[in-house]
């Protein structure tokens, strides 16, 4: 399978490197951060991209009304980052991978089922969006390992306390992709 920049779909988080060479590539959310004049932001899969978005909102200096409004816009980004390397949600690939990426086994057979074994986890959706940036990308489902970059909370409680203390939120309205919205928990 190709490596691309307009499709950067990641399948594995077996291996980050090939040959010594990096097989990231720069999403909506690079794109985003980098976009800013005075931005010092480099593309990395090592960096969290909530705690980039906050020196970027320190080092920009944003008024509180301009800090919500670049929120929206990021999460704009993240949700966009998140279809890219994810997926749309509408082949059963897309969801084994997901599924299989997280830790659920054994593997559904269809989207169906795969939707509603995710839907029973409690993960933070930038976890997600981490492990498929450090990922390389594999085409055979059997060698995809599950993520050390993923938590599995036990429970909502436990979701929402780590979240509130890592400030890690993403409102539902935000997400666009099938994928992300199936993810998302009621916290506050």
């Amino acid at each position: 399978m190709l490596w691309t920049s307009y499709c950067p779909y990641v399948m594995s988080t077996a291996l980050v490197r090939h040959n010594g060479v990096s097989l990231f590539q720069p999403g909506a959310v690079d794109r985003y951060l980098q976009s800013h004049s005075g931005s010092t932001y480099q593309p990395s899969s090592e960096v969290s991209v909530i705690k980039a978005f906050q020196r970027l909102a320190i080092g920009q200096d944003w008024t509180p009304k301009q800090r919500e409004k670049q929120k929206k816009n990021f999460h704009a980004a993240v949700d966009a980052e998140f279809t890219e390397r994810v997926g749309t949600g509408f082949t059963l690939f897309e969801w084994q991978r997901l599924v299989k990426i997280i830790g659920i086994e054994p593997i559904p057979s269809s989207i169906t089922q795969c939707r509603k074994a995710i839907q029973k986890e409690n993960i933070n959706i930038f976890h997600i969006l981490q492990a498929y940036r450090r990922a390389t990308e594999i085409d055979d489902l059997d060698l995809i390992q599950p993520s050390k970059e993923i938590t599995r909370f036990p429970s909502v409680g436990k979701l929402r306390a780590y979240t509130r203390k890592n400030k890690m939120f993403y409102r539902k309205e935000n997400a666009k992709g099938s994928v992300l919205k199936g993810l998302l928990r009621v916290l506050l």
